[in-house]
C-alpha cells in the first residue's frame, strides 16, 4: 500500500508565518514530502523554497542569515546583487516609501530555485487577491517570483509587479489556501499562523495595532468558513500571537515560540499516516 498523499497548505501572517518553518523540519524528521502545497503571502514565500527543492534546515539557514540583525540586513540589500536599496523603495516624493515587491523578494528569497512554478518539486500553488474583481487570483506556473510578490503586496507598504490586473495579499481572500490542497489528497493539513489582536501593555492600543488586529479578526473569520466548509484532516495555530506582524528581526523568538507546532504536527502526521 502506497503512503497517503498529504497536502500541505501554508498561510499568511507576515513575521509569524517565521513558523512555518518549524512544520517543514516535522516532514524532514519524518522523512515525508507534502504530495502538493499553496501558500499565501509569507506562506508563499517560505513554501516556495521548500516546494522548490530546499530542505527546512536550509531555509532556516537562510533565514537566519537574512534576519540575523537589521544592519547586516542593510549590507546585504547594497550588496547582494540582486539590486541595490534604491531599487528596493520606491521613494515617492508625494507619499510615504513604498517597498518594491519583486525586488523584495528576489533579495530574500533563496536561490537557486526552479525559473517555473510547474518544474517544483512538489507542486506549488502561489495565491494572490484581484483588488478590483475582489476574487482570487491562483498560480501554480510560471515566474515564481511576480506571483510571490503579489502574494505579498500590502497597499501603500509593499507593491506588487505591474500586471493588467492589480493584484494584492492573498490574506484578503484566502488567508490559509486548504481549497488548494484537495485534489488527490488522503490528508490535508493547513497551518495558521494569522494570530490574534493582543491587548497592548499599560497603553491604549497603537493605531497600527488596531488596524493589523482588524485584518487578523477578518483574516480568522475567512479561514474558520474555509475551515468549516472544506475537508481538513489537521489544523495547526503555532503559539505565536504574542508577535507583531514587523517582527522579522524576532527571528529566534519567534522559531523558539513555534517549536512545540513542530512536535504537534508530527504527532498528528503520524497518527492520520498510520490510521
Amino acid at each position: 500500500m502506497s503512503d497517503p498523499r498529504i497536502g500541505l497548505a501554508l498561510g499568511g501572517g507576515a513575521a509569524r508565518g517565521i513558523a512555518h518553518i518549524q512544520i517543514l523540519h516535522a516532514f524532514d524528521e519524518l522523512g515525508i514530502k507534502p504530495h502538493r502545497m499553496s501558500g499565501t503571502s509569507i506562506g508563499a514565500l517560505i513554501g516556495a523554497g521548500y516546494a522548490g527543492g530546499l530542505s527546512a534546515a536550509e531555509i532556516e539557514d537562510h533565514s537566519r542569515l537574512v534576519l540575523s540583525n537589521r544592519l547586516d540586513a542593510a549590507r546585504r540589500a547594497f550588496s547582494s546583487g540582486r539590486g541595490g536599496l534604491m531599487d528596493l523603495i520606491n521613494f515617492n516624493p508625494l507619499a510615504s516609501p513604498i517597498i518594491e515587491g519583486t525586488q523584495l523578494v528576489k533579495l530574500v528569497l533563496p536561490t537557486p530555485l526552479p525559473d517555473d512554478l510547474a518544474k517544483f518539486a512538489i507542486p506549488f500553488t502561489i495565491v494572490t487577491t484581484d483588488f478590483y474583481n475582489m476574487s482570487e487570483v491562483a498560480f501554480s506556473s510560471g515566474d515564481p517570483v511576480p506571483a510571490i510578490a503579489a502574494s505579498i503586496a500590502i497597499p501603500g507598504v509593499i507593491s506588487a509587479p505591474k500586471r493588467n490586473t492589480t493584484l494584492i495579499d492573498g490574506g484578503c481572500v484566502n488567508p490559509v489556501p486548504i481549497s488548494h490542497v484537495q485534489q488527490d489528497c488522503d490528508i490535508v493539513a493547513g497551518v495558521n499562523v494569522i494570530g490574534k489582536p493582543q491587548p497592548s501593555s499599560g497603553t491604549a492600543a497603537r493605531t497600527t495595532d488596531l488596524l493589523s488586529g482588524a485584518m487578523q479578526i477578518q483574516q480568522q473569520k475567512i479561514a474558520q468558513l474555509q475551515r468549516d466548509s472544506l475537508r481538513c484532516d489537521i489544523w495547526i495555530e503555532p503559539a505565536i500571537s504574542q508577535f507583531r506582524i514587523h517582527d522579522f528581526f524576532r527571528f529566534e523568538d519567534i522559531m523558539t515560540a513555534a517549536r512545540p507546532a513542530r512536535d504537534e504536527i508530527k504527532r498528528a502526521l503520524e497518527l492520520a499516516m498510520n490510521s
